[in-house]
């Protein structure tokens, strides 16, 4: 960026608007400043068609000559800074411009800005690889220009990327606070606070990483941190089980104990699983993505249980859900997973994955192709199926056949594996 020279006094700079300061000389300036902009240098002419009477008629004292005939305006910029550095203005043309309005990007500055800017774009769409889900958000962030509102340099917004990044890798989390989660990851337990620039964009990523819809207002931006496993609220974020044994150790268990054996669904929240232990962990646990797998298994088994126990994610599973399984997987449980088969339940497949360890229940290729051959597809689902790493070969029949196969539709073979031998 281009500046006037300190030396310039004020008399100088009074004379240099006397010349330039005027109504008629106004387009002068503008095209002056736009050359500048566009160039870096004053050079050559400039010429205004269909100048009035009075432009003309200024252009033409400004070197002391007769007004020529004819609707133009011409200007020689190399005569008119030549003049200047003799007369007015010992620094020249281009620091009389900027004197007069203001320090100018130049197209050199322009030019680095938006390379720095394309560096965090690209810096942005790596976050995309490394976490497909995010790739139509990245591409969002990046047209609309979210970061440049967000910041108030490429600088900034590229270290801002950065964070973006790591909260990307971290997500989900397995029931972190989000001020424990902030701390752990960029030394300040506020950095991820709703009003803050971060907090702001990490939010419309945490959504989109579990494909909560776009929204906005608290309990949305709850919802979309505790998809992710992070606890905004800890009695909002909520597991759903049946036949989990307990214990005596705690309320908690000795609640799950009861409950287990008079054959009702659970409902627990993340304070409770923060603040108790759960009892025994048994030997298998059965995963399901809805919760009308529990209310028929509930249903069929009645009291006394005689079923492997059970828990629903419930859709993209929240901090509570992080939390139980973390702890069945601690205490020596084998889980193993059921979803829908469409591109949203692969999705909630591969999340639960990125937390726990589990094998498929019902959720192979095999199981695929004999649901569509059986007509318990229930419909044609959209979106990118994605990898399926527990069995290769479903992904592309997914693709392939485009079908929705949805856990209501196996309920019965579901309930059929649940009975203890």
């Amino acid at each position: 960026m281009v500046r006037g020279s300190e030396g310039d006094d004020i008399e100088a700079l009074s004379r240099i608007r006397r010349l330039f300061g005027t109504p008629e000389m106004a387009w002068l300036l503008t095209r002056m400043r736009s050359r500048l902009e566009q160039k870096g240098t004053l050079e050559g002419t400039v010429t205004k068609q269909g100048a009035s009477a009075s432009e003309r008629m200024a252009a033409a004292r400004l070197f002391g000559r007769p007004v020529r005939s004819g609707s133009s305006a011409s200007v020689s910029l190399d005569q008119l800074d030549e003049m200047l550095r003799r007369d007015a203005w010992p620094s020249g043309l281009s620091s009389a411009v900027i004197a007069l309005v203001g320090p100018i990007v130049g197209p050199d500055v322009r030019r680095a800005e938006r390379s720095s800017w394309q560096e965090v774009a690209d810096t942005l769409r790596v976050i995309a690889i490394e976490r497909p889900e995010l790739s139509a958000w990245v591409d969002t962030v990046n047209r609309s220009g979210a970061l440049r509102r967000a910041t108030a340099s490429a600088s900034a917004a590229q270290t801002m990327t950065l964070q973006l990044g790591v909260l990307a890798r971290a997500l989900p989390a397995e029931g972190d606070a989000l001020g424990v989660l902030a701390a752990r990851l960029f030394g300040d337990a506020h950095a991820l606070d709703p009003k803050t620039a971060l907090g702001s964009m990490a939010v419309g990523l945490a959504a989109a990483l579990t494909g909560h819809p776009a929204g906005n207002g608290s309990r949305w931006r709850r919802d979309a941190w505790q998809l992710s496993g992070v606890v905004v609220d800890e009695l909002s974020s909520t597991v759903l089980t049946l036949g989990l044994p307990g214990g005596l150790s705690s309320p908690t268990a000795r609640a799950l104990a009861a409950l287990g054996e008079a054959g009702q669904p659970a409902v627990l929240t993340y304070r409770q699983l923060a603040a108790d232990d759960i009892g025994r962990a048994p030997s298998r646990v059965s995963v399901c993505e809805n919760p009308a797998v529990i209310a028929a298994a509930a249903d069929r088994f009645g009291v006394g249980a005689g079923a492997v126990p059970l828990v629903c994610v419930n859709g993209q599973p929240g901090a509570a859900v992080i939390r139980m399984l973390t702890q069945l997987v601690a205490g020596g449980a084998r889980l193993r997973y059921h979803g829908d088969f469409d591109a949203g339940g692969v999705g909630i497949a591969r999340t639960v994955a990125r937390s726990v360890p589990w094998t498929p229940w019902r959720l192979r290729e095999a199981d695929y192709r004999a649901a569509c051959e059986s007509s318990l597809a229930t419909s044609v689902f959209s979106g990118a199926v994605g990898d399926t790493p527990w069995d290769e070969g479903l992904s592309g029949a997914m693709e392939e056949l485009r079908l929705r196969v949805e856990e209501e539709s196996v309920l019965s073979d579901l309930l059929d594996d649940l009975r203890v031998e």
